[in-house]
C-alpha cells in the first residue's frame, strides 16, 4: 500500500469513528429521552373546563410518572408496576372509562369512609376543606347511571357513602357542576392513575 492510499484510509477510519461517536451519542440520548417519556415525566394540555378554577381548558401540567402504573408487553407477558405516592388533594392523571387521558383532584383514599349530602363533601365525617372551589360551589351526589353498564368495567360504583376500597380513589373535578368524574363513573382502581401533577401553568 503507498503513502498516498495509506493516507486515505487512515482519514476514512477517523471520519468513520467520529460518525460511529455521534451516531451512538445520539442513539443514546434518544433512549435516555424516550425513557424519561415512559416512566418519569409527561407533559399533558387540559381539554375542557372541569377543573376550572385551577385549570383551564389549555393549560399546561407537568405530570410525575415514578411509581405509577406502567403496563408493557414483552414475549406475550404484560408487566405492570404501581407503588404511587398519592396524597389527598393531589392532581393526577388517569385513564378514564372512555379511554382518554383526564385530569381530576383526588378526595379520597383508599380505606377513608365517604359522604356526599346537601352539597358537601365528608370524608371520615369532617366535612372537607376545599379552598381551591369557588365560595359557594355545591357538590352533588353521585349519579345512579354508574350502577348501568358495568361489565367487566374495572371501576368501582359508588353511592351517597361508603366505605373506598383498598386500590381505588375517589376523584372529582373541581368545577363540580360541569365535571364527569367519580360521581359518575365510579371510584377509581389504582392502575389507571398514570402519574401526579407536579406544576401546570
Amino acid at each position: 500500500m503507498d503513502m498516498e492510499t495509506e493516507t486515505k484510509v487512515s482519514r476514512w477510519w477517523v471520519k468513520f469513528k467520529r460518525y460511529t461517536r455521534r451516531s451512538l451519542f445520539i442513539f443514546i440520548f434518544l433512549c435516555f429521552l424516550l425513557f424519561v417519556r415512559i416512566f418519569l415525566f409527561q407533559i399533558y394540555s387540559i381539554q375542557g373546563n372541569s377543573m376550572y378554577p385551577t385549570l383551564e381548558h389549555g393549560s399546561v401540567v407537568f405530570v410525575w410518572k415514578g411509581g405509577f402504573a406502567i403496563s408493557a408487553k414483552f414475549f406475550g407477558t404484560e408487566l405492570l408496576y404501581t407503588d404511587p405516592k398519592i396524597d389527598k388533594l393531589d392532581l393526577v392523571l388517569f385513564v378514564s372509562k372512555e379511554e382518554e387521558l383526564v385530569v381530576k383532584r383526588v378526595i379520597g383514599l383508599p380505606g377513608e369512609f365517604y359522604s356526599i349530602e346537601a352539597g358537601r363533601v365528608l370524608i371520615d365525617s369532617t366535612e372537607l376543606l376545599e379552598n381551591y372551589l369557588p365560595k359557594g360551589t355545591y357538590t352533588s351526589e353521585p349519579s345512579t347511571s354508574i350502577f348501568l353498564n358495568r361489565h367487566n368495567s374495572p371501576f368501582l360504583a359508588m353511592d351517597k357513602q361508603g366505605r373506598i376500597p383498598p386500590g381505588y380513589y375517589l376523584l372529582l373535578g373541581d368545577n363540580r357542576q360541569y365535571s364527569t368524574d367519580s360521581r359518575s363513573f365510579g371510584l377509581v382502581p389504582v392502575e389507571k392513575i398514570k402519574g401526579k401533577v407536579i406544576f401546570y401553568f
